[in-house]
């Protein structure tokens, strides 16, 4: 079947969409708001972008017609955000930090999360998420005529359990397998960790 964006809502070509970009990594973004508790919530329109320097994206959106969601204003305003992958072990930990809470109300409280400080970083990290990425806002383009901010951070620093990462002289491995991470798919579905396997690269 074809499906032709003409002939669609914006609402049912998005969800053909977002059921074929599958899967799509998570982050589930920590930020800081304006009374200095921390907002939490997950993101799966999320990426690296570039590696010199290393950059990534999430595309956040509105709450209402009138506000943008929490973490595009956090990050605006404070420039700092911390981007963990989320395990299958906290997957509905993580779905209910979606939930839209007043503006100041912690997800940290709502879903019974902790925090845990890092030596050199103003942000904590989530306890539970085995790799937590610190980055600094380095811009944010609007897009579309909804106008989804796509904020682009750079990585100043990657905390990944010592559990999860072999050493290689200065080289470090990072266990896909330790990290264990939730995928998103359509509609209400997730993924997990399958079959892994090595295939070599055409020699050049």
């Amino acid at each position: 079947m074809l499906f032709e964006q003409k002939n669609y809502s914006s609402g049912a070509f998005y969800q053909l969409m977002i059921q074929s970009i599958v899967p799509r990594p998570i982050a589930w973004v920590l930020s800081r708001n304006p009374n200095g508790t921390f907002n939490v919530a997950p993101f799966s329109f999320f990426n690296g972008v570039a590696s010199e320097p290393p950059l990534l994206m999430i595309s956040v959106g509105w709450k209402d017609e009138t506000t943008q969601k929490d973490t595009w204003v956090n990050v605006d305003e404070r420039n700092e955000f911390v981007v963990h992958i989320p395990p299958a072990d906290m997957a509905e930990a993580m779905v209910a930090t979606s939930k839209t809470l007043p503006l100041g109300e912690s997800e940290i409280d709502f879903a019974k999360l902790e925090t845990v400080s890092v030596d050199g970083q103003t942000l904590p990290r989530l306890s539970g998420p085995r790799v937590a990425m610190f980055c600094r806002k380095h811009k944010i383009i609007e897009l579309g005529t909804e106008r989804m901010g796509m904020i682009i951070g750079e990585i100043t620093a990657i905390w990944a359990d010592d559990e999860a990462v072999r050493m290689e002289g200065r080289r470090a491995h990072i266990d896909a397998r330790k990290i264990d991470p939730v995928a998103r798919l359509g509609g209400l579905q997730y993924g997990f960790l399958g079959d892994i396997k090595n295939i070599d690269r055409p020699s050049r």
